[in-house]
């Protein structure tokens, strides 16, 4: 049954905000008349057309409402004023809409982890699990201090790795806007004059030359296969089972690999020590770590886990078996939190350090490309001034003996 927010004044003038459950808008305003309040507004709160623009609840969105719930919870506030206080304050309009589920929900006596499964693809099972895992145990205010702690390092992981990806997309798009730019209005204009001279040019200036001289009669058109080009780039990108294959492509390339290799260790160790501080037991921590695992043969391997160490393996014997899994500095050290019993520890020094290198091999990466990108540049560029700069000594030398 849809879910409606209204504001509505009582017989003191005094203005409520609430939500209620019914089957239509008109149903809820004829309920709320009939209780003696004055309706000011009725909006749908789970409005799948309004959904699809509404995006999507950011990592840092939910970082701050995990921070603030620890917070608030830990000070003795109940979980439903916590959840209509976040609820007041978000500006996020699809996790508005979540939030007023949540508190009319609670009202009716669920569990918030009942209640935001419903919402799975926006919060993703690690959270899931790690929420259950805090109201089966009574201490929820401690799984959302794990989760924002989780979620802030995931978030400055990624930003991280956009950051390092951005020079070289802008010097990339540069290079093809320029392109464009020269292929369409520049080179049609030499191409009139040097076609017109009947000069003797070099084969490959003549080519470039018609080239120029197509694309110039052809802007539209050239234009539009660009944009059609992009689209095609994006929707590759858009659409899962095509994104993942131009992912895991992607991701086997040396440097990347590299690189892919220290992130996948880094998100499976805090993953884990996250589900393991929580509560969550081992066999369904390791379950659920595997998800975060973007190498496909890696992530079978993790899969494995939770099987071995219900026969009775140690996770560091089970690593042990496939050592190119994850570096043999982390299998240690992970042998070492075993027998200690402080492996939720280790894991999350490990994780620290693992994201420690991949910012450093992201810097050494793009301080590597940086050069390779203007090198590239500057081959392009000296190749077209070559290309026109020979023709122009032969027209002019031509030129010269006729006088």
């Amino acid at each position: 049954m849809p879910l409606y927010s209204y504001k509505v004044k009582n017989k003191k003038g005094k203005v409520i905000e609430d939500v209620a459950q019914s089957a239509s808008r008109q149903e809820t305003a004829s309920m709320l008349k009939a209780e003696g309040y004055q309706v000011l507004t009725v909006k749908a709160v789970n409005s799948k057309v309004e959904n699809l623009f509404e995006g999507k609840i950011s990592v840092a969105d939910k970082a701050a409402f995990c921070r603030f719930m620890a917070t608030m919870l830990k000070a003795g506030l109940p979980l439903p004023e916590a959840i209509e206080i976040i609820q007041e304050e978000t500006t996020n309009k699809k996790f508005k809409k979540i939030l007023y589920d949540v508190s009319f929900n609670l009202k009716k006596g669920s569990s918030l982890h009942g209640i935001l499964s419903k919402y799975e693809s926006d919060f993703g099972t690690i959270f899931l699990t790690i929420l259950k895992a805090g109201e089966e145990s009574g201490s929820l205010e401690k799984s959302f201090g794990y989760l924002s702690q989780q979620l802030l390092q995931m978030h400055e992981l990624s930003q991280k790795i956009k950051g390092s990806m951005m020079y070289p997309l802008v010097i990339v798009g540069a290079m093809i806007a320029n392109g464009i730019l020269m292929f369409t209005f520049v080179l049609p204009k030499l191409s009139q004059v040097f076609l017109q001279l009947n000069a003797d040019l070099p084969r490959a200036t003549e080519i470039l030359l018609q080239v120029g001289t197509f694309l110039g009669g052809h802007v539209l058109l050239t234009i539009g296969t660009v944009l059609g080009l992009l689209l095609l780039i994006l929707a590759i990108f858009m659409i899962k089972k095509t994104r993942d294959i131009v992912v895991s492509l992607f991701i086997r390339l040396p440097v990347v690999s590299k690189v892919v290799s220290q992130i996948d260790a880094s998100r499976f160790a805090r993953t884990l020590s996250t589900l393991l501080k929580s509560g969550v037991p081992i066999t369904v921590a390791l379950d659920v770590s595997s998800d975060v695992v973007m190498q496909s043969n890696v992530k079978k391997v993790t899969e494995r886990f939770s099987k071995g160490v219900e026969k009775g393996e140690s996770l560091s014997e089970i690593l042990e078996e496939d050592k190119k899994s994850f570096p043999p500095v982390m299998i240690q050290t992970i042998k070492a939190g075993e027998k200690t019993g402080s492996l939720e520890v280790v894991l999350e020094e490990m994780a620290g350090f693992y994201e420690s290198e991949v910012d450093y091999s992201l810097k050494r990466a793009t301080s590597l490309l940086e050069p390779i990108l203007l090198l590239i540049i500057g081959l392009a560029v000296g190749a077209m001034a070559v290309l026109m700069i020979t023709p122009i000594y032969s027209v002019v030398g031509s030129m010269d003996g006729s006088f």
